[in-house]
């Protein structure tokens, strides 16, 4: 899968240019995709079976952290994944490329349509796949009408997948992020697990040769204080989470070096 990052896209845009990555053309989706789960799922593969039906590039628009954070800081519990699972998440669902955006003041003010038209002159896109509730542009002014407007008027392929739902026994709930993360905070994760198709998992990175590891440099949603018997590149790991601390009881068969990056397995 190739990255590029959005600021780079918009230098090919000043400059008239196209990349021959795109000369076949795409389609696209755009948003955080935190997680993913099963309503990405559906819609990224919607995307991805539709581009190899018109043999053009399957590609997502992203962000480096997902927009809740950014919005909604005051109150915000933590991402569901950082950015290097989602890009391995994205290959596995079999995406060609992925535009990261950081979002900003500049891009934050940039029109929806006018965001569109910059993704068919820098990309060639040919087709968009969104949620039926998607919004882009100033203050998410660009909705699904919008979008099938624009479009239709510059024979772009578009569609539009409904929310997926999840039943919990007394009534169905839509399957979002935000649910996800106050499950996780539950504690509920063979829950969770279900409706992300994989275990929640935190990635950690070593920083010494300790096992300690400060909350505080960790961006995730973190479960609540307590004990955990976890998943560590497979082994069944004794994880505690303090009040300002992750302590990984480590075996001895278990090596991890100053750089080395793993995942915490919640199930």
């Amino acid at each position: 899968m190739k990255i590029f990052d959005w600021e780079q896209i918009k230098r090919d845009i000043e400059n008239d240019y196209t990349q021959s990555f795109f000369k076949t053309g795409c389609g696209i989706s755009i948003g955080s995709f935190d997680g993913l789960h099963k309503g990405h799922r559906l819609l990224l593969t919607t995307l991805v079976e539709n581009c190899k039906k018109d043999k053009i590039l399957s590609g997502v628009v992203s962000f480096k952290r997902p927009l809740p954070s950014v919005k909604h800081s005051d109150d915000y519990k933590g991402d569901l994944s950082t950015l290097n699972q989602r890009l391995k998440l994205f290959e596995n669902l079999g995406i060609d490329f992925a535009i990261i955006v950081d979002f900003d003041e500049t891009f934050a003010s940039l029109k929806g349509i006018e965001f569109l038209q910059m993704l068919v002159n820098s990309c060639n896109m040919k087709y968009i796949a969104e949620g039926i509730d998607f919004r882009c542009g100033y203050k998410g002014s660009t909705d699904a009408s919008s979008i099938k407007y624009f479009a239709q008027n510059n024979n772009i392929k578009f569609d539009f997948v409904e929310n997926v739902y999840y039943d919990n026994g007394t009534e169905k709930e839509r399957i979002s992020s935000s649910y996800i993360r106050s499950i996780i905070l539950k504690r509920f994760f063979s829950k969770a697990q279900d409706l992300l198709e994989r275990p929640y998992s935190l990635e950690i990175q070593m920083q010494n040769d300790g096992y300690v590891f400060p909350k505080e440099n960790i961006l995730q949603a973190i479960p609540p204080e307590g004990v955990y018997q976890c998943l560590i590149n497979g082994t069944r790991t004794r994880v505690e989470i303090t009040s300002t601390d992750i302590i990984c009881g480590f075996e001895d068969s278990q090596k991890f070096y100053k750089g080395d990056v793993f995942d915490i397995e919640f199930d």
